[in-house]
């Protein structure tokens, strides 16, 4: 129905994609789209609705990939699934690659890559739904306000 449209933003890494031996993936050879994940999202797109990824990529902060290749995995990623807006984070503040060895306003369980695609949008936050499978997931979309669903409960 008109009106009702939502922007649902999906963390990366366990809730759209996984990678080998239980970690985040570091490139596209080994990602692997979890089930009901495509089907899914192209339902919401075909509802009208507006689909955003948010990912935190450490692995840039600890030299597993480059700043460049992250983008590339988010960036396809999301558009696979049919989203038109990505944040990724590359911060971790235990890695060992400067500059991205550092905490930041963008890294989960801070709210900044939800509020930076809230502003980018204009989506009211009543109608932002957050879908991820981590605590920080979880947090960032508390300390947003935005609502959260478990991955596992929405595919």
């Amino acid at each position: 129905m008109a009106g009702d449209e939502h922007l649902f933003i999906f963390d990366k890494d366990g809730t759209l994609v996984m990678g080998p031996a239980g970690r985040p993936p570091n490139s596209f050879a080994e990602q692997t789209w979890l089930p009901n994940v495509q089907e899914k999202c192209r339902s919401l797109v075909e509802g009208g609705h507006t689909l955003a990824v948010a990912s935190n990529q450490g692995g840039v902060a600890f030299g597993h990939l480059t700043y460049e290749q992250a983008e590339a995995m988010v960036r396809a990623t999301a558009f696979a699934i049919g989203a038109v807006f990505y944040e990724f984070c590359p911060y971790h503040p235990e890695g060992i690659v400067e500059p991205y060895a550092k905490d930041a306003q963008c890294r989960k369980p801070n709210p900044g890559m939800l509020q930076s695609i809230q502003v980018r949008t204009g989506f009211p936050w009543h109608r932002i739904i957050f879908v991820g499978n981590g605590i920080e997931d979880w947090k960032a979309s508390l300390f947003a306000g935005c609502t959260f669903v478990w991955s596992s409960d929405f595919f």
